[in-house]
């Protein structure tokens, strides 16, 4: 039986601690910016107070975006991942724009014809008026008399050219770094240095990524207690993210409890509800933990012991799902851009909401393992798109929060994936030797 004496007490506090201490810095940074930011407002700060005031959150947003483009380069050379990104649509442009223009900007990106040039600008329709006078001579014949009367008109003509924005053209170095890692895997021994290249930069770039969500504290305080001093309707902006929140919510709910048991019944025939209760456990160690990947041995444990699925299913099914699919990230990277977007004022018709959708669909697969990746491919998102991050601050508010719940809905599609592969593989899988088990030690639970 366990002692929980004092001595046992105090090293479990110690062990909380030390495992959730940047969580727990970011939650006091949230309260602190909360109160900075509402304290500053009452006394009408001038604008250079904002700025200094701001000047953390900046920074940190800034060393978030120099890590963009060699993250996105590195992890689709190394196979660890994919990014698209689509042509921008200037939002201060007072011209009609086309729908056909912007998938035609979106294939001329596909291919640059300068890989340096892709790191800082993009190929863009460009609009041109003109308006034309002209003086035409009207004929009158009134009683076989002639007059003529002159009569200005004056017409608008538009005109399309190719030219290019400031912005990274992340669709055309994600296609030219897909090229070199298919050719570089497809070399053999010749490419095997060049992908062992860009997999220790990509690990370097993690690394990096993760010494700077050390300082997450200090620039969430900064960003948050920012965006309540720039705010001009506060009221507003609080009931917005507690919406945001609500909608989050609602949508990975949907997306657990209906449509995935939809699918499950459809194609396993089976009560959905009750292979969901299986999973309360991995549920639940994902949820405290914000991450699929630290619940994969509890979920293999509830796959195989209380779903008898086959082990060599899980054993790949559930790490390769957990490495590439992330259906409540999804819900989260998609609605935080519309919700900033909404904030920005940036226009969102229905070309850049498709284009919002491809981006999110294949960024969440190259989401770096590290605390807040949610918000940093938000971030990605929303510099490819053209729409300003300034208010992204935010989203740390409730992030903490709504990084748990799409965790958790992460960790059941993994579960329904191997479910669904075990059954359709279930008759080609070949006689298993029982003479070599392997199971699942205490020691791997606790890893």
């Amino acid at each position: 039986m366990t002692d929980c004496g004092p001595k046992n007490c105090k090293q479990f506090c110690y062990q909380f601690v030390t495992e959730n201490l940047l969580v727990i810095l970011t939650l006091l940074a949230v309260i602190v910016g909360i109160i900075v930011g509402i304290s500053v407002r009452q006394i009408n700060p001038s604008q250079d107070v904002i700025i200094w005031i701001g000047l953390l959150g900046e920074v940190y947003m800034r060393m978030l975006k120099m890590m963009i483009l060699p993250l996105i380069i590195c992890s689709v050379i190394s196979g660890d991942g994919m990014n698209l990104q689509s042509g921008v649509i200037d939002s201060k442009a007072n011209t009609e724009i086309e729908t056909s223009d912007i998938f035609v900007d979106l294939i001329r990106n596909l291919f640059p014809e300068n890989i340096f040039t892709a790191c800082f600008q993009q190929v863009h329709t460009i609009y041109t008026t003109k308006t034309l006078s002209l003086k035409l001579n009207e004929t009158l014949d009134d009683n076989k008399t002639t007059s003529f009367q002159p009569i200005n008109s004056t017409f608008t003509v538009r005109t399309k050219s190719v030219g290019t924005v400031s912005s990274t053209n992340v669709l055309g170095l994600v296609i030219c770094c897909l090229i070199f890692g298919v050719a570089s895997s497809s070399t053999g021994n010749i490419g095997k240095p060049f992908i062992v290249f860009f997999n220790s930069a990509n690990e370097i770039i993690l690394k990096i990524l993760r010494w700077f969500v050390w300082t997450t504290p200090l620039g969430v305080s900064s960003l948050i207690a920012v965006a309540f001093l720039q705010t001009s309707d506060l009221e507003s902006a609080v009931r917005s993210l507690g919406m945001f929140s609500l909608c989050v919510l609602t949508a990975l709910a949907i997306h657990q409890f209906v449509l995935l048991p939809a699918i499950y019944l459809v194609l396993i025939k089976e009560n959905p509800y009750k292979f969901l209760w299986t999973l309360g456990g991995p549920w639940l160690v994902t949820f405290a933990a914000a991450s699929s990947a630290v619940a994969i041995p509890e979920t293999l444990m509830a796959l195989e012991k209380r779903n008898k699925i086959d082990k060599r299913i899980t054993r790949f099914v559930v790490p390769f799902a957990t490495t590439i699919n992330r259906d409540g990230s999804c819900v989260f990277i998609a609605t935080s851009c519309i919700f900033i977007a909404q904030l920005v004022g940036a226009e969102l018709h229905a070309g850049r909401i498709a284009l919002m959708w491809i981006l999110t669909t294949v960024i969440s697969v190259a989401i770096p393992s590290v605390p807040s990746a949610g918000v940093v491919a938000v971030v990605i998102n929303l510099t490819a798109l053209g729409i300003p991050v300034d208010l992204v601050g935010l989203l740390f508010a409730a992030e903490w929060i709504l990084d748990r719940f799409r965790s958790g809905t992460n960790m059941i599609s993994h579960a329904h994936c191997a479910m669904v592969t075990y059954r359709y593989c279930q008759k080609y899988l070949p006689a298993q030797d029982n003479g070599i088990e392997l199971e699942i030690s205490e020691p791997m639970l606790k890893s």
